[in-house]
């Protein structure tokens, strides 16, 4: 089912898999990336079973410090006080991308932390979805299994 599809980004929801995926196809401003993130905070809303999220960013690279800054500071929170549970979100570079992440990493002192998400990094999406299908049938057996 698509959520929301410009030029620039492409949001689709799988049902079976109670996945969001949001695939960047050229680099955002601050208003795509807003608009964007909000539509499926909208749809995230409205569909409260959603826990699983893959953003593929490997057409874009990174996002810029104001991005960053919004999504880190107003949008995680608003997901949060919408899903009021825990969610796994894979995110997926490209591998020039991924490898400068791992070579520069430094803990932001500044960014709060998210216990609520969380992430998993892939330079394959499909990888991203094996790890986040994973997690789901970790979590059905979880809710299923019988208690002693």
């Amino acid at each position: 089912m698509v959520i929301f599809n410009t030029p620039g980004v492409n949001i689709t929801f799988q049902e079976q898999e109670k996945l969001l995926l949001i695939h960047w196809l050229k680099k955002p401003n601050m208003e795509l990336l807003m608009e964007a993130y909000l539509r499926a905070l909208q749809f995230v809303c409205e569909n409260r079973q959603t826990y699983y999220f893959c953003t593929d960013q490997t057409l874009i690279g990174p996002l810029d410090r104001e991005q960053e800054a919004w999504l880190n500071q107003e949008y995680y929170p608003e997901v949060y006080a919408c899903i009021q549970d825990e969610i796994y979100a894979a995110v997926v570079f490209s591998n020039a991308h991924f490898k400068a992440i791992v070579t520069n990493y430094q803990v932001p002192a500044t960014l709060p932390q998210r216990h609520f998400i969380q992430f998993n990094y892939f330079t394959k999406q499909q990888e991203a979805l094996q790890w986040l299908s994973d997690v789901k049938k970790g979590q059905d057996v979880a809710i299923i299994s019988p208690t002693n």
